[in-house]
């Protein structure tokens, strides 16, 4: 029970520790991650976007 937790919080901090940079690949629902300037610009017909 215990390793379990320690695998969840290490899995978890390392996905939210690092923003996506200025031309990285993005999605809008932020499934990828967020941009450090907080904009994903992605087309309508489009699977992912960049970050601007």
């Amino acid at each position: 029970m215990r390793f379990t937790f320690v695998i969840l919080a290490i899995a978890g901090l390392s996905m939210a520790a690092s923003p996506i940079p200025a031309g990285g690949t993005c999605k809008k629902d932020g499934s990828m991650g967020n941009c450090q300037s907080g904009l994903c610009v992605q087309k309508a017909n489009a699977a992912t976007g960049k970050c601007k």
